[in-house]
């Protein structure tokens, strides 16, 4: 047996059993500290509080293992990055005292057409401040290109009227709600757009014309982009009401 399914193995008894997964967790120290190492850019000891964090979410990975979607180690892999992530966002926030407010919301009602402008706003302002804006607009671009488009492409798929942003806006909470469904979209490189449609009682068409903002949303606000989230802001109150 090939040493892959014995791990996708060892991982799903560790799902069933608690000695298994006591057992399971030890044995993969080294695994843990190397994917908070990689996320964090820096060696990671057991000391840090990011090892704790990528402990938990390595136990989080094992108890939401599927066999069927792909390798354990990938899984793991990814939620430990999301939580280290996540992490990183909130001390972000509590540090950062300047808002990004000053230019226009991706949660304003935005006309047809101003989408393109915002985005350009949103470049200046960064060279403008000294913010590292257009960093993260390279990263999230580098990243859209594997669904076979670029933020800048994103302008022609925003969603223009209340309504609609409400209909994204469930598709993109219904996406970040499990790690599994970002996972098997970043591995097709597509929405699960049946499953999407049916669950968030949306029509095809609506989630096919608005495919390339929903893909870049879940993206950003499931990655390291706090200042580009900040425009975003309306899919995370959406979820609160």
């Amino acid at each position: 047996m090939e040493l892959w399914r014995d791990r996708d193995q060892a991982a799903a008894e560790a799902a069933r059993d608690e000695e298994s997964l006591n057992r399971f967790v030890a044995e993969n120290r080294r695994f843990i500290i190397r994917c908070a190492s990689r996320t964090c850019r820096r060696f990671i000891t057991e000391s840090d509080d990011e090892y704790e964090i990528a402990l938990v979410a390595f136990v989080e990975a094992i108890r939401n293992f599927n066999p069927e979607a792909g390798g354990f180690d990938a899984f793991a892999t990814m939620v430990i990055r999301r939580r280290l992530l996540d992490h990183f966002d909130r001390v972000s926030r509590r540090r950062r005292e300047v808002s990004v407010g000053s230019a226009m919301n991706w949660d304003d009602d935005v006309p047809t057409g101003v989408m393109a402008q915002v985005q350009q706003a949103i470049v200046q302002e960064s060279e403008q401040s000294g913010r590292d804006v257009k960093d993260e607009i390279a990263a999230i671009t580098d990243i859209l290109r594997e669904y076979g488009f670029t933020f800048f492409d994103v302008a022609e798929a925003s969603p223009k009227t209340t309504k609609t942003k409400g209909f994204c806006a469930r598709a993109v909470n219904w996406m970040l709600a499990l790690v599994e469904r970002i996972f098997k979209m970043r591995q097709r490189h597509s929405l699960p757009t049946t499953q999407l449609c049916d669950a968030c009682d949306l029509s095809r068409k609506i989630v096919d014309r608005h495919r390339r903002y929903i893909i870049a949303a879940t993206e950003i606000l499931d990655g390291d982009f706090p200042q580009l989230s900040e425009y975003l802001q309306y899919i995370k109150r959406y979820r609160e009401n």
